[in-house]
């Protein structure tokens, strides 16, 4: 029993790092794309399409949006007020919209991206002490490794 859960220890943090990887990897290439192509334009809010939570209170609230005379619907953490323009940071190719304007620093950018300077902050911090954590972790089990794979 104790060697298939010090398998299933290492397969599920490895599997995480793979995961933390990926999404640092996904937002921070997203955020440099916003920061260094992103075109500022002015978006209509049209009216509210819908809004969906979680049991833990995470809301995104689905606008529709017209920029450029072009309607399209796009998701935001918090409310926006109807019949008002907001300036936007638009990526072309990939049709994807954050509030902000071309002065935006990069970390007002991932703000933007994920809502507030807290939860921003708070995923940096994930970000940098998760791989260390993980090496710490690794560098721990591996001299130790001929005693977890015995019965």
């Amino acid at each position: 029993m104790k060697k298939l859960s010090s398998y299933f220890v290492i397969t599920f943090l490895s599997f995480g790092v793979l995961a933390i990887i990926w999404a640092g990897y996904s937002l921070g290439t997203t955020t440099y794309d916003f920061w260094k192509n992103g075109v500022e334009k002015q978006a209509k809010v049209i009216s509210l399409d819908h809004s969906s939570g979680s049991a833990k209170g995470g809301n995104s609230y689905y606008y529709n949006l017209e920029i450029d005379d072009q309607i399209m619907i796009e998701n935001f953490p918090y409310k926006l007020t109807e019949n008002s323009s907001y300036s936007v940071l638009y990526l072309e190719g990939k049709k994807k919209v954050i509030l902000g304007h071309s002065g935006n620093n990069i970390f007002e950018i991932y703000t933007a991206q994920i809502g507030s300077k807290f939860m921003a902050l708070l995923t940096i911090a994930m970000f940098i002490f998760m791989p260390y954590g993980c090496y710490k972790m690794y560098s721990e089990l591996l001299p130790r490794k001929d005693d977890l794979w015995r019965n």
